[in-house]
């Protein structure tokens, strides 16, 4: 049987950990350990603060960009992507964002950088807190770096492949992060997602599209669905759905966490199994998940995954979730804009997240 992505990915992550010496993880936080953004700490340079960092790419999204010949939104994929880790540390203020293009030819003498560099500026105006959480911190673009690396790359269009990676430092205070503790009884809600942001993509354009403007021949029989980027969904296209630029939760965590003690979770790959990199041993019962977008309902149609194959691979419509005191819900609800509450934390003997859907119970253990 083939490995899985995520047993490739599994792999590969444990050999990256075996190789990197602890003492070069001496001032990481511990309990910043498995999560989304990793916090370290000075107390000589920084003594109120921990520096938190967080880095990803945008993945096989950039095919998509590429096939539609439209570079300018692709960037917010590439901030938000580490942006909406830092944010499920609450009150973060983020500080400074670095970039990496490493392409091919065409896309540095069509000036196709600057496109994409267009992007990332306007995912970078989403993400200063300064403002919310009256501070002097705010978001800075700093040094960036474009590789030509012709031969390392291919793209559906000879000439135009690219890769982003990006990477963001942000600073919380302590007393902020000492307060979160996640326990029985809390709430879960969702904040809705602006589509599938940047996860899920490879699954997405093999099941839904025919791959018509993929030119090379041992990647175009990977494609089995039956639709164009320009055939017409859910009043726009399916291209135009797909290169929906991943929504940025910066500014909302910010709002909520001035004045709430929350923990928050970014939905990104792997799903629902993203609240199990939770550190306490609880449960995560979602019993009223938001509606997904339309293109989740396709996608589940032509690919005849599985509710669990769903929830385990795309956001179903709730980009981030925000775990919180039950008194507070409602009033963190009248602070998020697009959410809901979607669940509750319940006591478990391990750390577990059950989706009840059509009757049924869904458990999704481990990450």
């Amino acid at each position: 049987m083939k490995p899985s992505y995520q047993d490739i990915e599994s792999k590969a992550v444990d050999a990256i950990k075996k190789n990197i010496p602890s003492s070069l993880k001496s001032d990481m936080l511990p309990q910043s350990k498995g999560m989304f953004a990793e916090l370290y700490e000075n107390n000589e340079v920084f003594p109120r603060h921990y520096i938190a960092t967080a880095i990803d790419g945008v993945g096989t999204k950039i095919i998509i960009a590429e096939a539609m010949r439209k570079f300018d939104t692709i960037g917010i994929d590439c901030v938000a992507m580490s942006a909406n880790d830092l944010a499920t540390l609450g009150a973060v203020s983020p500080f400074l964002f670095m970039d990496c293009i490493s392409c091919q030819p065409e896309i540095q003498e069509k000036e196709i950088t600057g496109e994409i560099v267009k992007g990332m500026s306007k995912g970078l105006a989403q993400c200063d807190a300064s403002k919310i959480l009256r501070n002097s911190i705010k978001i800075n673009f700093g040094k960036g770096e474009t590789a030509s690396v012709d031969e390392l790359l291919s793209s559906p269009r000879q000439g135009y492949g690219f890769e982003l990676v990006g990477s963001m430092i942000g600073f919380i205070e302590k007393q902020k992060f000492k307060r979160q503790k996640i326990k029985p009884g809390q709430k879960i809600i969702a904040l809705k997602s602006s589509g599938p942001h940047s996860n899920g993509y490879t699954d997405l354009r093999h099941c839904l599209l025919k791959g018509d403007f993929e030119s090379r021949p041992e990647f175009r029989k990977k494609y089995k669905g039956k639709f164009s980027l320009d055939d017409k969904f859910d009043g726009s296209t399916i291209g135009k759905i797909l290169l929906e630029p991943t929504k940025i939760y910066i500014e909302a965590m910010a709002k909520i966490s001035k004045n709430f003690d929350v923990v928050g979770f970014n939905n990104t790959g792997y799903g629902l199994k993203n609240l199990n990199r939770a550190k306490e041993k609880v449960e995560f019962r979602i019993n009223s998940p938001l509606k997904p977008q339309p293109i989740f309902g396709l996608m589940q149609e032509e690919s005849r995954f599985t509710d669990e194959q769903m929830y385990s691979t795309f956001n179903m419509g709730m980009g981030f979730f925000v775990v919180c005191d039950k008194g507070n819900a409602d009033d963190i609800l009248d602070v998020a804009k697009d959410a809901d509450v979607v669940g509750e934390v319940r006591k478990s003997n391990k750390t577990m997240t059950v989706l009840e859907k059509n009757n049924r119970k869904i458990v999704f253990v481990g990450y």
